[in-house]
């Protein structure tokens, strides 16, 4: 005979953290612990403790509120790890983009040591310019690429470049040194240029997706069309555009996210 599982209510010391970390997700500001005692009815001794151990594992870090706790590096690393909902999230915002811009946009993730396309919009059919999703980016010959690579560690930097640094077109950058420089230049401007590096006559410009202060960036937006096109266009308009739309994307991604000014 079957025998029926019983469904007891939830209870133990998991469902306690889990309940805090569930909790604190829903409030952009972050919560104090007094705000947790009242909220969950649980007394000051065993909000502090609950609160220490989550903090202790970067599940949560101290939030811009005295005494308030948001969501650690740690758990939003898990949370962004599956792409899926980041790609619906983000249709709405890049079609917006790719319309007024009228060129096509695009966000890319960091995988391990490989950059690939993760979503991609154009303003319409006509424009012809793709970048397909699941598409690898050279580090050394996309704009996104070089982006991703400059901003992380050297030692995730040197792993990424493990790649061949094939030439692409006469204007790919191939020689290390050389290489590194814009890496350089990258970092202290904040932005990567491609201009027919990887493909003849496109243009191309990214800016980082900074989900945590601090945090090297995993996702970067790029925005890509024809050089007598985009060229002819102030890059630092195009830069300011493509920036204001990463740190919304970035209030997108972020679980405890709040829109920014």
């Amino acid at each position: 005979m079957p025998v029926s599982k019983i469904h007891e209510p939830k209870s133990g010391p998991l469902e306690r953290y889990v309940t805090v970390l569930e909790t604190v997700v829903s409030a952009p500001d972050g919560l104090t612990t007094r705000d947790l005692e009242t909220m969950l009815g649980l007394p000051k001794t065993t909000v502090n403790r609950l609160l220490s151990a989550l903090a202790a594992s970067d599940l949560l870090v101290s939030g811009k509120r005295r005494g308030s706790f948001i969501l650690g590096p740690r758990l939003s690393q898990i949370l962004q790890s599956d792409t899926a909902w980041i790609e619906l999230a983000s249709k709405r915002l890049l079609k917006s983009l790719a319309e007024e811009s009228g060129e096509t946009c695009f966000i890319v993730r960091l995988y391990g040591a490989t950059v690939r396309s993760l979503v991609m919009e154009s303003p319409d059919a006509s424009v012809g310019v793709y970048v397909t999703p699941g598409h690898i980016l050279p580090p050394h010959a996309t704009a996104t690429g070089k982006l991703l690579a400059a901003m992380q560690e050297p030692s995730l930097r040197e792993a990424i470049l493990q790649t061949e640094l094939k030439r692409l077109t006469p204007h790919t950058i191939v020689d290390r040194a050389e290489l590194e420089e814009e890496y350089h230049r990258i970092r202290v401007q904040g932005y990567a240029v491609e201009n027919g590096e990887q493909v003849r006559g496109l243009f191309t410009i990214a800016c980082p997706i900074v989900l945590m202060e601090g945090q090297a960036p995993i996702y970067a937006l790029g925005m890509t069309g024809p050089a007598e096109r985009m060229g002819s266009q102030p890059l630092s308009l195009l830069v300011t555009k493509l920036q204001q739309t990463a740190a919304e994307f970035a209030n997108v991604f972020t679980p405890n996210g709040k829109k920014r000014p």
